[in-house]
């Protein structure tokens, strides 16, 4: 009856008689589909609702599991409802029926996966990404015919299959990540094959009929797989409490894992993009735990084989094999050639990114900086201008077109900022190159106003990095640090956990931590000079050096470099707030780089007589005077 009302577009009828009928008969998984589909645009809260109810009415109990899972969303020892009980006990004999957790036969196992990886989907759209996250899980895991217990227990089978004699770096000591593995995009293909028996066949998908149903479970699984992965890695990006992602972070080696097994049951140019972007800013050696490495690779100077650097490269160029016009793959190979000093071949693949689509704003702004750095100056305002006006919000354009025309001392659309009521900055240059006076208009005008806008976003939310890394585990090893930095006793009257608590959840919480793990480091230093040249110990305890946490991203950076700040008409407190916000990055990276000891360096010696301090400046080429 419902079908009937539907095709006679009385949807609001049809969607009630789908409602009745799931109510009466949730196991009747076509009516959902049904109802689903018709809610999906115009009610998704309504549509997860319904899948919701369904998971609860059929779901079967299973073991309580103690270990949580990134996204908390282990199976819980729900008392099963007197439907699912009675489903179970009067169809047991059939082949696969309960396999999924649900109690449906293998054959719908299929169907149930697609409507649980729908659910995230909306969740994901209605921005509920701790929702969305523990849907993606649920899938994987009905996919895997629940052999594990969460993602996080099939990334550690994952590991152990892939790489059996490497360990797990890092298990006992919560402060130091395990390393990731690498795998070359040859290997990573063949992992559901070297995961699952028969020939790589997902366990949960076992009964679901050939062709068509089982090519759509396979690929359902993929999306889960990679849609969960990215969640993660965006979590890494901007902080778990950011996106409402979890108890237990996941670190780089376990997305790294779920994009092995998404590759390997559909082949993407997608996930492999998000695979290089994730291993280019894997730092390691080349030779710890890389696996698979391909001697057919290219040959480039600045990249060692075996490095993530290496293997980035490799996911990039296979990627490209899957689709050659595959915009952002040609964007972030440009960034990755860029990075490592071939200028030339970057501004190559940024123009083929740009070819692929010339209105996408990050190849046309990364190939505006990068033929800037060639001293194309004009070519880069060019670009800059093409990218602002393809997204007139994006930061990185808006500033280097800025720059750009500061640079050659072309001032048309300039504009200003009118500080303190017109005490500062009053005189404005329009779009017709002549001057104007801004106190008549009260307020800032073109270019420079766009510029000091964004830095005072990008400042004002920077009091939100590292907002929740302080958890419970880590307060504890870190406090235990900062005593043995101090000099101090276990039992010593300082309480470092009561402060650090008290900073956890607050606004700069990672800044105040970076720069107590900095100090720190120089109070371990200084506790080893004073042994050694003071009181003459010869000690041979090492003096270790604090921790950052694992979850603790590397924080972004304004658009606006120091140097160009004068430049801009901005406050005293935004130029010093600028500067502070490169000192973190440049600080935050250097300490959570894989060379860095465990250990501080050993103090020098006295001055024997003197001192001597010297500094290098490492970039001319950007010196907003570089052009005089």
């Amino acid at each position: 009856m419902a079908a009937t009302l539907y095709c006679l577009n009385r949807q609001d009828e049809a969607e009630k008689c789908w409602l009745a009928a799931i109510k009466t008969r949730p196991q009747y998984l076509e009516a959902v589909e049904h109802l689903v589909g018709l809610l999906y645009k115009k009610k998704s809260s309504n549509a997860v609702e319904v899948i919701s109810f369904m998971q609860k009415a059929l779901r079967l109990s299973v073991d309580p599991v103690e270990h949580v899972g990134y996204s908390s969303s282990t199976l819980q020892a729900d008392t099963p409802t007197d439907l699912a009980s009675n489903l179970l006990n009067d169809n047991r004999s059939q082949p696969g029926f309960g396999s999924s957790g649900y109690a449906i036969p293998g054959t719908e196992n299929g169907r149930i996966l697609a409507l649980v990886h729908a659910k995230g989907t909306m969740l994901y759209s209605l921005k509920d990404i701790a929702g969305a996250s523990k849907a993606f899980e649920e899938a994987v895991l009905i996919s895997t015919g629940r052999r594990t217990t969460s993602v996080q227990t099939l990334v550690q089978h994952i590991q152990q299959v892939l790489a059996p004699n490497s360990g797990i770096q890092g298990a006992t000591d919560p402060a130091t990540p395990a390393r990731p593995l690498l795998l070359a995009p040859e290997k990573a293909r063949r992992t559901a094959k070297l995961v699952f028996s028969n020939n790589g066949d997902l366990p949960g998908l076992r009964f679901v009929p050939e062709g068509g149903p089982k090519r759509a479970a396979i690929q359902t699984t993929s999306n889960s797989l990679l849609s969960l992965a990215k969640i993660f890695q965006d979590a890494m990006s901007s902080g778990p409490l950011a996106t409402g992602v979890a108890r237990k972070s996941a670190g780089v080696g376990d997305i790294l894992c779920l994009y092995y097994l998404s590759l390997s049951l559909q082949e993407s140019p997608s996930t492999a993009n998000n695979v290089g972007i994730l291993l280019a800013s894997v730092q390691q050696p080349a030779t710890a735990n890389s696996s698979g490495m391909s001697s057919s690779l290219p040959n480039i100077p600045g990249i060692l084989p075996g490095s993530g650097l290496a293997l980035a490269l490799a996911y990039y160029n296979y990627g490209l094999t899957l689709d050659p016009k595959h915009v952002h793959l040609h964007t972030n190979l440009g960034s990755l050639l860029k990075d490592i000093g071939q200028l030339d071949l970057a501004i190559q693949m940024y123009e083929q990114a740009v070819q692929c689509d010339g209105n996408f704003d990050i190849a046309l702004t990364n190939l505006a900086n990068a033929v800037k750095d060639r001293g194309r100056i004009s070519d880069a305002i060019a670009y800059y201008k093409r990218a602002v006006r393809s997204n007139p919000e994006f930061a990185e354009a808006v500033c280097g077109l800025s720059t750009a025309l500061n640079s050659v001392c072309d001032w048309r659309g300039r504009g200003g900022a009118l500080l303190q009521g017109g005490g500062y900055d009053r005189w404005h240059v329009g779009d017709d190159g002549m001057i104007f006076d801004a106190t008549k208009y009260d307020q800032g005008s073109g270019l420079t106003k766009k510029v000091t806008d964004i830095v005072s976003r990008q400042l004002a939310d920077a009091s939100t990095w590292g907002l929740g890394v302080l958890q419970k585990s880590y307060i504890a090893v870190l406090a235990a640090q900062l005593r043995r930095a101090a000099g101090q006793s276990e039992n010593a009257g300082t309480d470092f956990d009561l402060k650090l608590r008290s900073w956890s959840q607050t606004p700069w919480e990672g800044s105040r931590l970076l720069r107590l793990v900095e100090r720190a480091t120089r109070a371990s230093m200084r506790q080893w000079y004073c042994d050694k040249y003071i009181r003459g110990l010869k000690t041979t305890s090492k003096y270790e050096r604090p921790q950052l946490p694992s979850n603790l991203t590397v924080p972004s950076a304004p658009t606006v470099l120091p140097f160009h700040t004068f430049t801009c008409p901005l406050t005293a407190k935004d130029i010093r707030m600028i500067s502070q916000r490169n000192a973190l990055r440049i600080s935050c990276s250097t300490l959570r780089s894989a060379w860095l000891p465990s250990t501080v360096y050993p103090p020098p010696p006295p001055p024997s007589p003197c001192l001597n301090v010297g500094y290098v400046s490492s970039d001319f080429n950007n010196h907003p005077l570089a052009h005089l």
